[in-house]
C-alpha cells in the first residue's frame, strides 16, 4: 500500500492499536473509531488520527464513519477483553466482539476494500498437554467467554470470505505487552501495585506465556495488510526464547521496580496455563521478523510505565471509575 493511503483504526484509544497509530501514522492517513470504553483513553491518541468516536456494534454509525473517512482499508483492533471480565458478564463481549465485526466485514465487502481482523492466541485453547507448538492449521478449542468471541469472529469472516468475497486477513497474536497497557493486564497491574505498596495478586498457579513487545506485533499486523493473503491466518509471536512463567515476569517486574511484594491467589475458572505459537508462517510470507528479545521487551516496558507515572495515575483512575 502507498504512503498515505487512508485506512481505518478501530479501538484507536485502546493499547494495541494505539501503538499502531503511533506507529504508522506517517505511513498512512489514519481515522480511528473508537466508542471509549473499558480500556481505552484520550492520552492514548496519537497527534495524526482523527478521532471518531462510535460503537462498532452500531452499524449505522460505523456505516456514517465510514462513509465520511472512505478508507482503502479497515483494521479492526476493536474488542471487549481480558478474561475475567467476560466469565462475569459476556453481554458486551458478544457486541463488540462478534455484532461489531459483522458490522465492519459487511462494510467491507459493500466497498471492496481490505479487513484485518486482530485476533488472539487464546482462540486455540490450552497448550499444556500439547507437543507442538500451535500452527494456523491447528484445531481452535476456546476455552472462555472472551476467547469464545473472539473464535466466532473469526469463522464468522472466513465464512464471509468464503460466500460474500470478503478481503479479510486475520491475525493471532500472542501475549503483548508495552506501553500504554491498561493496568487490569499483569505488568502495568505489578507495576503499580508495587509503586503503591500493595501485594500484586498472581494466581496460584505457574503459566507460560510468550512474551511479545507490542512494537512487535503491530509490525506484524501491518505486513499482513500490505502482504497477507486473503482468507489466510497469520500467528504473530516471537521467538520460543520469549516464552517465559508469568511467575518469573512478575518477579522480574518487582526487581525492576526495587520494590514489592506478591500475594498468591486462586486461580480464575478454566485458566489456560500455556500459550505456544509458532510463526513461521507469518515470517515466510510476511516477511516479519520480531525485533525485541525477552528481556528488551520487558525491561523496557516497565520502564515506560516508571517514567510516564502521570499516564499509569491517569489509567488507574479510569479503571477505578469503571470497577
Amino acid at each position: 500500500m502507498s504512503a498515505k493511503e487512508k485506512i481505518v483504526v478501530t479501538g484507536h484509544l485502546g493499547f494495541i492499536a494505539s501503538a499502531f497509530c503511533q506507529n504508522f501514522q506517517d505511513r498512512y492517513e489514519i481515522t480511528g473509531i473508537d466508542f471509549a470504553g473499558w480500556g481505552s483513553m484520550a492520552e492514548n491518541l496519537a497527534p495524526a488520527v482523527r478521532d471518531v468516536r462510535c460503537d462498532i456494534a452500531d452499524a449505522k454509525g460505523v456505516h456514517a464513519a465510514l462513509e465520511e473517512a472512505q478508507p482503502k482499508a479497515i483494521i479492526n483492533f476493536a474488542a471487549e477483553s481480558h478474561v475475567d471480565r467476560s466469565i462475569d458478564d459476556d453481554l458486551g463481549f458478544w457486541q463488540s466482539n462478534v455484532l461489531g465485526a459483522r458490522n465492519l466485514g459487511l462494510e467491507a465487502i459493500a466497498r471492496k476494500i481490505r479487513m484485518v481482523h486482530v485476533s488472539t492466541d487464546e482462540v486455540y485453547g490450552d497448550a499444556l498437554e500439547t507437543a507442538e507448538a500451535w500452527t494456523e492449521e491447528s484445531p481452535i478449542l476456546p476455552r472462555n467467554p472472551y476467547s469464545v468471541t473472539k473464535a466466532a469472529a473469526e469463522l464468522m469472516l472466513s465464512s464471509y470470505q468464503m460466500t460474500l468475497g470478503l478481503d479479510v486477513v486475520i491475525t493471532r497474536g500472542a501475549n503483548t505487552i508495552g506501553p500504554r497497557q491498561f493496568p487490569e493486564k499483569a505488568v502495568p497491574k505489578a507495576v503499580t501495585c508495587f509503586l503503591a505498596g500493595k501485594p500484586f495478586p498472581l494466581f496460584r498457579t505457574p503459566a507460560r506465556r510468550m512474551w511479545t513487545h507490542v512494537d512487535d506485533h503491530v509490525s506484524g499486523i501491518e505486513a499482513a495488510l500490505r502482504k497477507g493473503t486473503s482468507g489466510q491466518v497469520y500467528n504473530l509471536a516471537p521467538e520460543e526464547s520469549s516464552e517465559a512463567y508469568t511467575h518469573d515476569v512478575i518477579h522480574k517486574v518487582r526487581e525492576i521496580v526495587g520494590q514489592g511484594e506478591i500475594e498468591e491467589v486462586e486461580d480464575r475458572k478454566a485458566y489456560d496455563l500455556r500459550y505456544w505459537m509458532d510463526a513461521s508462517k507469518a515470517k515466510r510470507e510476511l516477511g516479519w521478523t520480531p525485533q525485541y528479545d525477552f528481556e528488551r521487551t520487558v525491561t523496557s516496558t516497565v520502564e515506560w510505565y516508571l517514567a510516564n507515572r502521570d499516564w499509569l495515575k491517569a489509567a488507574n483512575k479510569v479503571l477505578s471509575a469503571a470497577q
